[in-house]
């Protein structure tokens, strides 16, 4: 089974696939000679921010993993598995993010939501978040008062700083909870995401796998998975998959945790890691 991030391993810099990438080539001639193997999104962002890439792939008869591994979708798009932040850790860490003038985002199944706009935040983090396809919409004062409600699950939170002053926001969060409210990830060096503790890329890779032995009848190891990323938040699906591969373009966690590293994901690493592993003569 393959299993691949999306945003820095599978899309380029400009956050597309084009068709003459060997990424885009490798894995279309994959699907077409080996059509029952696998091919598995699993990133930070929502389902519906993921469409358009696994109809260009041609993905839809495999599950997908989203929101860092909080909520798993089965082939027709039922919720799987899923989990979300404590509504009192959430409201918490809203609350003492706007002290230290913070920006907060709120994530449900298909909306970020900006609670919050911190210090100097003239609407550029959203602006950004939105080039990587999430649907963000800003000034939303009354989203903690909506999750106290019961209308909206936070999924997962994010807090966008200057990447020279966002480590006085980590250490805080640190220092103002505990380890079992929520983990720190990371997968963009000005964005920090607060996912629940139990819960990561890795577990998801986990449950995939019983899933798709339970209910689809294909029986995989963990052994026989290999895996991209180039983000943090990619490094404990590292740990369960026999092997490992990291971009060119990634993070320092990941390129120490991943068995291999490939070429960056403007060069098409991705697929030219698989070209090299499916038709090695040819290379």
């Amino acid at each position: 089974m393959i299993v691949s991030d999306v945003d820095g391993t599978l899309l380029d810099s400009a956050h597309t696939l084009p068709t003459t990438s060997p990424t885009y080539r490798v894995l279309k001639r994959i699907r077409t000679a080996y059509p029952s193997l696998p091919i598995i999104i699993s990133t930070g962002k929502q389902r519906c921010s993921t469409a358009d890439l696994r109809e260009k792939l041609d993905l839809s008869e495999f599950p997908c993993c989203h929101l860092n591994g909080n909520v798993i979708y089965s082939p027709t798009g039922e919720i799987v598995v899923e989990s979300g932040l404590d509504i009192g850790v959430a409201k918490r860490v809203y609350e003492e993010m706007r002290k230290v003038g913070t920006s907060v985002f709120v994530y449900d199944y298909t909306t970020v939501y900006q609670a919050f706009h911190g210090k100097g935040d003239t609407g550029q983090w959203a602006r950004i978040l939105r080039k990587f396809g999430e649907d963000v919409v800003e000034d939303q004062d009354d989203v903690m008062e909506r999750i106290e409600r019961g209308e909206l699950n936070p999924i997962k939170m994010g807090i966008c700083q200057d990447t020279e002053t966002i480590a006085g926001s980590i250490e805080l969060l640190k220092t103002l909870f505990p380890p079992s409210a929520f983990a720190l990830t990371s997968a963009l060096p000005f964005c920090i995401e607060m996912i629940p503790a139990a819960h990561n890329k890795g577990t998801a890779l986990m449950a995939l796998l019983k899933y798709m032995s339970a209910e689809l009848g294909e029986t995989i190891k963990p052994e026989n998975v290999i895996v991209f990323g180039d983000g943090e938040n990619d490094v404990s699906m590292f740990e369960v998959a026999g092997m490992s591969v990291a971009m060119g373009n990634a993070m320092e966690g990941p390129r120490k945790a991943a068995t291999w590293v490939t070429e960056s994901n403007d060069e098409g690493g991705v697929g030219r890691f698989l070209e090299r592993v499916f038709w090695p003569i040819e290379n």
